[in-house]
């Protein structure tokens, strides 16, 4: 296991750089989130896909490979070059769906394209490996929240530059541009190996028996599967019940993922001082509160987008919460399969929730999935209550 000196640990340059990426990198997954739904219903996708579009497609690969990678990030200490190797393919599968003449060649593509979120947890252990001990929680913050805030700010404009890009072809570019110039940012950041090279089933198992992780992992999925039925709904919501144009619709989206990067940089230090369980619980059940508070509001647009915006602001404390939890419950050699394990529970809801979303609001009504999403966030906010106290 290799260490660096105190000076590479206490130096905060990595982590401007890492946040840079990040930031880069959300944008790249993320800057045409708006208009991927209308653009897969214009080429005659069922709603349950064009809402999968958004978290769930790029989920499944996550779910898929999160594991595997994490072990072998552990394994090995080499956390940037899977990051870089996430990159180089989101480059050239966003510049894929580029030239996709229908839904099926974009929900492949999609998919594979998603691989750069899907290694967010990567950005997060490299992050807790270069940051001072005493800063974990901020630094796990800003990390997450540069990803979405980068996400966010750039679907504020996906819809109002889609006349200056060229249409959909010239916005997938962008991004296949903005997740190159993430890895450039990447490069020059120096990772400790931190390893374990000698990882056995048993140390796996060590990892998922902690109850800061199986637990948290199983409580935040239970209620991101409930903020999944809005979050890659909301472009359909709003352009097809409320009939708004795709400035509003991009406009929402984008300030929902800005709410999600700026949630994170201030839940990250209040974990820090609160502790992960009693921050955790007093978000999430807020959170849940207010998605009830919903309902009523649902015959206002702006009411519903602005009650929206709140629920993500409460709700975004799960990503430094949650990995906060799970990566001070394990040995630093097994912090990425902590993570990791915590990634594999937000993909499994991202799935989940995103297939289910479209289908249940064609079939059910935009009203009875609200009090749905709802009901489920609040189970999950009720099952913080069990998390250690770390």
């Amino acid at each position: 296991m290799s260490y660096t000196s105190s000076n590479q640990r206490t130096s905060l340059l990595p982590v401007i750089l890492l946040a840079l990426s990040a930031i880069l990198s959300g944008a790249g997954f993320g800057i045409y989130g708006p208009t991927i739904v209308v653009h897969a219903l214009e080429l005659g996708a069922p709603e349950a896909i064009a809402t999968a579009m958004v978290m769930a497609l790029p989920s499944i690969v996550s779910v898929i490979i999160l594991l595997p990678v994490g072990i072998y990030a552990d394994k090995t200490g080499r956390r940037k070059e899977i990051v870089a190797i996430g990159l180089i393919l989101g480059v050239i599968f966003n510049a894929l769906l580029a030239i996709a003449r229908s839904w099926i060649e974009m929900a492949v593509y999609r998919a594979i394209s998603g691989i750069v979120f899907a290694f967010g947890s990567l950005f997060m252990a490299m992050g807790i490996l270069v940051a001072p001990e005493r800063i974990r929680g901020t630094v796990l913050g800003i990390l997450a929240g540069s990803m979405m805030l980068g996400m966010g700010v750039s679907q504020i404009f996906a819809g109002g530059i889609l006349g200056y890009v060229g249409g959909y072809s010239g916005l997938y570019l962008l991004a296949a541009l903005l997740a190159l110039l993430a890895l450039l940012l990447l490069l020059p950041v120096k990772v400790p190996r931190v390893q374990f090279p000698a990882m056995k089933g048993s140390d796996l198992a060590t990892a998922f028996k902690a109850r800061g992780v199986y637990w948290t992992a199983i409580a935040i999925c239970i209620y991101l599967i409930g903020w999944n039925l809005m979050y890659p709904s909301l472009s359909l919501v709003l352009s097809v019940i409320y009939k708004a144009p795709p400035e509003v619709f991009s406009l929402a989206m984008g300030v929902a993922s800005i709410m999600l990067g700026i949630g994170t940089y201030i839940w990250g230090p209040i974990v820090d001082r609160l502790g992960g369980r009693k921050t955790l619980t007093m978000a999430i059940l807020a959170s849940a509160i207010v998605t009830y508070i919903m309902y009523p509001a649902l015959g206002i647009m702006w009411g519903y987008i602005i009650l929206f915006w709140l629920v993500t602001f409460f709700g975004v404390v799960g990503m430094p919460g949650t990995s906060y939890v799970a990566s001070r419950s394990v040995r630093p050699e097994l912090v990425s399969v902590a993570i990791t394990t915590i990634f594999i529970a937000i993909s499994i809801a991202s799935i989940i929730g995103g297939f289910t979303a479209g289908a249940l609001i064609a079939s059910q009504g935009l009203a009875t999935t609200i009090l749905i999403a709802a009901t489920i966030e609040l189970i999950g906010g009720i099952m913080m209550f069990g998390l250690p106290k770390v």
